[in-house]
């Protein structure tokens, strides 16, 4: 086993990168300019063991620095992946861009777009529907995929909708909220959301052309990307909507605006078991943890595939575990998995 002495070493020395290395091979495991934490590195390959996975990426960043990178089995790069809930996020990002434009606002509700004429649903607003706390019915994605295909079929839907409760009083996590929202954008945006993504968030990214919103599981759950594509989006959010170029594409105030708790003391009406020790949820992600000014110093938005994507602002540490699988069978595993960067993260901290 590695001593204490050396794993610290090996911390301290890892290199100061900018951008991901040209090291793409697909399941090499650690990637040579990345510090081999063999702690990290034995719980991916025993997840990889007993859970029979196909592979696994794991990218952690702190302060700046490169904490730990590892592509194992079928996974590189490169590889386009489908990221569930983690889509939440992203969908978020887009919500902010156009809020950063002045062509949307948190506050504006269903009636003052033009959305709908008086009635229950009128005073719900973008806030509530990117927080799932709308009071909008609360079904899952394949009945989502059936009734509301597309943002604009969401917003047809909404006279017939019937409310699960007051808009803002009930959490229910769902997608058709967020398609909801979605319609909102292409309606000020003028285009489609995949359209939308690649000029606000992507293209200045320089995301991969496969990272994009499918035709199944709607705008909270349909994104494709890769573990390079999603760490250049966690990054962006992790430097308060600055690129590693120097491009900021978001306002810092919006960004952790997002990190902001909306659930409060609404009703939790609905919500997946993976999400039983998350204390709140803000625009398109967990909160963790909670303070009393309801900011969320530790943020994530696990999707059900197995992508978990996770900030830390109080260690500057974010974390990325991406693999095709059910995130349920992982919880464990990736607990451990996020334990031990943290760990190694705390071990070079002054």
């Amino acid at each position: 086993m590695t001593s204490r002495r050396n794993f610290l070493a090996v911390c301290v020395t890892a290199p100061l990168l900018s951008l991901p290395p040209l090291w793409s091979a697909k399941g090499a495991g650690v990637d040579p300019t990345s510090p081999d934490l063999p702690v990290v590195t034995g719980l991916i390959q025993d997840a990889i063991r007993r859970h029979r996975l196909d592979g696994v990426a794991a990218i952690a960043h702190h302060r700046e620095r490169v904490l730990y990178r590892g592509y194992f089995g079928d996974i590189g790069p490169n590889t386009v992946m489908p990221v569930a809930s983690a889509s939440k996020w992203v969908a978020g990002l887009v919500i902010m861009a156009l809020v950063a434009q002045g062509k949307l606002r948190l506050d504006l509700t269903l009636e003052q777009a033009g959305m709908v004429t008086g009635g229950p649903a009128a005073d719900i607003t973008l806030a509530q529907l990117m927080s799932h706390t709308s009071a909008l019915p609360s079904i899952g994605p394949l009945r989502q995929d059936w009734r509301y295909p597309t943002p604009a079929a969401a917003a047809r839907g909404l006279p017939k909708m019937h409310l699960i409760g007051q808009p803002g009083q009930v959490f229910a996590y769902a997608g058709v909220s967020m398609e909801v929202a979605a319609a909102l954008a292409e309606q000020v945006g003028g285009a489609d959301w995949n359209s939308l993504f690649r000029q606000l968030i992507a293209d200045p990214l320089g995301l991969s052309p496969a990272c994009r919103w499918g035709e199944k599981w709607g705008v909270g759950g349909g994104l494709f990307a890769t573990p390079d594509d999603y760490e250049r989006l966690l990054l962006l959010v992790a430097a308060k909507g600055v690129t590693r170029q120097g491009l900021r594409l978001l306002p810092a105030d919006l960004v952790m605006d997002m990190e902001r708790d909306r659930i409060g003391t609404a009703v939790r009406k609905g919500q997946p078991k993976a999400a039983a020790l998350m204390q709140g949820y803000g625009i398109g992600l967990w909160c963790e943890t909670v303070l009393s000014d309801a900011t969320c110093p530790v943020v994530s938005s696990a999707g059900a595939f197995g992508t978990l994507p996770r900030i830390d602002r109080g260690r500057d540490l974010t974390i990325l575990l991406m693999v095709k699988s059910r995130l349920p069978k992982l919880l464990d595993d990736w607990r451990a998995i996020v334990q031990a960067l943290t760990d190694a993260a705390d071990a070079h901290t002054p």
